[in-house]
Formats: structure tokens, sequence, C-alpha cells
């Protein structure tokens, strides 16, 4: 009988040196933070012009371990770790500082704090103080040349945002709370990954495949000095797939898995999760032969992950209020506030202190954001009408109040963005009566079919007022509906749209809100957000063509093609 490999000396999650912190490190991390911090505060309080009103240390301790395999093997084992500290400095006065467009260019990968930013492995005192110094010192010259530069530029421009606080004054926060984190089983994922990739050898039109799991753990520490010092902790964890298909010809046809989730607990058991490999295989041999549309405008039905990513990036992304400070961004809902954007029985919610969601975990869940300001559930949109938008600690204009969303990925700084983003509906509708209204709406609008949406991608938007206001979906999986009911599958296209329009043509929205773990980029970085919504039916979405690249046909067959054959 044939015998796995054993994992022998494999770092444990809490290698000295690939792993995490243990509570004592963590302590030493927040010690040497607040020497440092102190020691460099009053030296440029005494020696520098422009002084430093405000300055913090964010450390950040990532470990990341992934296993990935393919066709009943394991391809790829890695860990890393990385230790990195964002450092902020705020020169002039509350009232006015270094800060240019609410922050949302202040992320160039081509400072000379960028060369600073990584930490030792090891938690020494010298060490570590000595890079926290450098960093610190290179930050304090960069904010010294924004101040100067912001300055300057009121010579020739006025500053739509000079009667408003840089930013507001906070009470100090104490908040210490570790836990120690359970060590993964790897050989267990191992076999699950094996288990996975057994499936494909059967299919030789298949001629790519890859799954993988990753566990990625965060310990985060804040200093900053108005005196509050808090840790936080987290833990997220994914089980994926991605199968590509060649066809006669020479198209590349892909199918997707995901799983993303804030606990072991919450990934698809064994035998659920080679169901949704299975699927997924059928899906795409159905996918192989099923017609490629090149556009579409007409009645779409989003299922809710799709109509979760529609709002995601049509809403979500310009209610981000950082983006209100800069004249770059277009400021789709700038003068929207207290009117109508939405049907009246919609509300939009982000609340990043949800930890739940039903019996999963949220990960865009967090106590407090990154510059220290406990999070808070923010009412964007209710019963249809613009209410307020995310912020950080800096106002925007025609909101004083803040709410704690302020995020960031590694040196960027920290702007508003999307923890967990809820879409709730006043009036219900349930299936039935959902795929009924979707029919009706085909005739009346004598479509030759509407377009079901299953399953999306991700997304992207555009947010700059040089650009243009549109958003787009990638669509996965989706197929016609014809007016009798029937389906066919199709693929080869996106749904793209401009926000304003999109949202006039909501119709309904049903009864089955499903939660959605995933990650956004932006300006500061990619974050991890939950969103929840329901499924949506819409009397108009737009639908573009694909990437229509064609590929030869390899030569030689897969190896184990051959050998089947031969048998």
């Amino acid at each position: 009988m044939k015998q796995k490999r054993t994992l022998l000396h494999e770092p444990s999650l809490y290698d000295p040196y690939r792993g995490l912190y243990t509570k004592v490190e963590l302590e030493k991390v927040k010690e040497y933070m607040r020497e440092e911090l102190t020691r460099s505060f009053q030296h440029f309080k005494k020696k520098t012009s422009p002084r430093p009103h405000f300055a913090s240390y964010l450390f950040r301790n990532y470990r990341t371990e992934k296993i990935s395999g393919r066709l009943g093997g394991i391809t790829d084992h890695t860990i890393g770790s990385q230790n990195t500290v964002y450092c902020d400095v705020r020169v002039g006065s509350p009232r006015f500082d270094n800060l240019i467009n609410g922050g949302l260019e202040d992320n160039s990968d081509r400072d000379e704090s960028i060369e600073y930013i990584n930490m030792p492995a090891e938690i020494e005192r010298d060490p570590f103080r000595f890079s926290l110094w450098k960093l610190t010192d290179a930050k304090f010259r960069e904010a010294a040349e924004q101040y100067y530069e912001r300055k300057s530029k009121e010579l020739h421009y006025v500053d739509p945002n000079r009667g408003l606080p840089s930013r507001y004054k906070r009470n100090a926060v104490k908040s210490w709370k570790y836990t120690k984190l359970p060590e993964v089983d790897r050989e267990f994922w191992m076999y699950r990954i094996r288990r996975a990739g057994q499936l494909l050898k059967k299919y030789t039109n298949i001629k790519n495949s890859r799954f993988e799991f990753s566990c990625h753990h965060r310990q985060s520490v804040l200093v900053n000095s108005e005196g509050s010092e808090i840790l936080q902790q987290q833990s997220i964890f994914e089980l994926r797939g991605s199968l590509w298909l060649l066809n006669k010809k020479g198209e590349g046809i892909v199918q997707e898995i995901h799983f993303t989730e804030g606990a072991l607990d919450d990934l698809p058991g064994e035998k659920e999760f080679l169901y949704v490999i299975q699927q997924k295989i059928d899906s795409l041999l159905a996918l192989e032969k099923a017609p490629r549309l090149d556009s579409f405008s007409g009645p779409v039905l989003l299922s809710g992950g799709a109509s979760g990513l529609f709002f995601h990036e049509v809403v979500g992304h310009r209610l981000e209020g950082s983006r209100l400070l800069s004249p770059d961004e277009g400021g789709t809902f700038r003068s929207l506030r207290g009117k109508n954007i939405a049907p009246d029985y919609i509300d939009i919610i982000d609340d990043p202190t949800l930890t739940h969601y039903g019996d999963r975990r949220m990960i865009g869940h967090f106590l407090y954001d990154d510059e220290g300001t406990p999070s808070q559930r923010a009412v964007l949109v209710e019963k249809g009408i613009l209410k307020q938008f995310l912020t950080t600690a800096t106002p925007i204009p025609g909101q004083k109040e803040t709410n704690g969303h302020a995020r960031s990925q590694k040196h960027e700084r920290p702007i508003s963005r999307m923890g967990n983003l809820l879409v709730v509906n006043r009036k219900p509708v349930d299936a039935e009566q959902m795929r009924g209204l979707f029919i009706e709406e085909i005739k009346r609008q004598k479509k030759p079919y509407g377009i079901y949406v299953k399953d999306t991608l991700g997304g992207e938007t555009g947010t700059n007022s040089y650009d243009f206001q549109a958003f787009k979906g990638e669509i996965l999986d989706a197929s016609r509906v014809y007016p009798d009911g029937k389906e066919e599958p199709i693929r080869g296209v996106d749904f793209v749209g401009t926000p304003l329009s999109s949202l006039d043509a909501v119709v309904c929205m049903g009864n089955d809100p499903a939660l959605d773990n995933s990650y956004c980029g932006a300006e500061s970085g990619v974050v991890p957000v939950s969103t929840v919504a329901p499924s949506m039916l819409m009397r108009n979405l737009e639908l573009q063509g694909q990437d229509r690249e064609r590929y030869t046909q390899y030569v030689v067959p897969l190896p184990y093609a051959e050998k089947k054959r031969k048998k």
C-alpha cells in the first residue's frame, strides 16, 4: 500500500519566525511602539516646523498558509508571514494639516517610507525601535512636504473643503483582548485537496484544474498619540477551485468555486464540496455547447450573490465619504442626501459590528477601524432615501457625524471603506412570485427572452470625474429564460451599466438574502468585506460581450487520457 508523506518539522501557527505572536510578544510590540512614538513626537514638537498634532503606528502581522493541488496530488504548500507598520504623522493642526483630497492619493509605492514599513520577525527592543525610527522620520518629511504642497495650491486654486477640520480629535481607546488561535490540520486539508482533484481525471476536455485551501491570520496593534492601544485579531479561511475547458472552437470556458469564511467550521464538508465540484463540472460541460451572446438589453433576474455585487459596485463605493473630499471624484450621490436614490422598500446599511449573519461569520467585521475609531452601524439609505456616507476621522461636506470606516491594507492611508454591507428589503417577494413577474416583464417588453444571472466572479466600477460613471459585473453562470419559462444556459457576457439608471430599473426584490464573503480593492488596498442581499428583478440591465480570444488545440493529449484509451 502506498503511503503519503508525513509532514515533519512544519512551522506551527505560532512559529517564532513565520507565525503569529504570543500575548507576551504583542505586549512588547505595544510597549516598543509607545516608547518610540512618544520619543519621536516630543522631538518633532521641539525641533521641527510644521509641528505634528497627531501620530500613530498600526502594526500588522500577516500569516498565510496555502495548500494547492490538482488531479489527486499536492502541487504546492507554502507558509509565509510579514510584519508591517503603517505610520501616520499629521502636521499642522486638526483644523488644517497635510491631508490632501481625503487621502485617496496617499498610497504611492514610490515614497521613501515604503522602504521602511517592514518590521523584524523577532520582537526585540533595539531592532524593532530602529525600524520604527527610520519609518517615522521618513513619514514626517513626507507629511511636511504634503502640508506645504496643500498650502501652495491655495495660491492658485480654491480649496472647497477649507472650512472643514482635517481631523476630529478622539478619546483614548483601550482594548486588549487576546485569544490563542487553534492550529490547522494540514493533513486533513491535503486529503481534501487530493480528493477534489481526483474527480477531474475522467473529464479529458477539461484541460486545467486547480484546488486550493488557504488560511489567513492577522494580528494588529494600534498605538497613537491620543493614548489609544488596541489589539485585534482575525482569521479567514478559503476553499477554492478553478476549472478550465477548451472546446473544439478553441474557446476557453471557466468555472470557479469559492468559499470564503471567517471560521473553519463554516467551510463545506467533504461531501458538500465534492457535490459542488460535480455541479460545476456539469455546468462547464453544458456551457461547452451553450450559445455565446454578444450583447443584451432587457429584463434581468439577479441571484442574491449577483444582487450583492450590484449594490457593492453601484452604491457601496459611491458612498465612501472620502471621495467627497476629492475634486477628481465624480460624486454621483454628492448632492442627493435626503433624496430618493432607490425604491422606497430598500434600506442599505453598513454595520462592521456584526460578527455573524445566521450561522456564518462575516469577514467584514471589525470593532475598531484602522485609525482606532470604534466602528458604528451606518444607515446609508433608508426607505430609498440617501441618509449618510461612510467616513473616517475626517469630516465630510454635509455630514458632521463620523462612523468608523477607515480601512487600509498595508502602506496606504486608510480611507472610508465598506465592512458589512446589508441590503434590506421591506417588501419581500417569494421565488415563485418573482419568477412570474420576470416572465411577465419579458412578455410586456416583447423580448424574445430575459437573462437569469446565477453566479458572478467579481466586479469593478469607476468613480473618477474624468472617467465613465459605470460599473461591471463578471458573470460566471447565467441562462436565458423564454416567455414560456424554458431555460437555456448562455455564456460570453457580463452585466454593465450606470448607477442612477440601473437603480431606477429595480422592479422588486426577493425574500432570500444571501451572505457573500469576499475581498474588495480600492485606493487603500484590498480589504475583506461581507455583503448580504436578496435576489432582485430589474426591468432593464445591459450585458456586453466578454473577450473572444481563442487558443490553438494541444498537440499531445493529456497523459492520463492517453493511458485510459490504451487500457
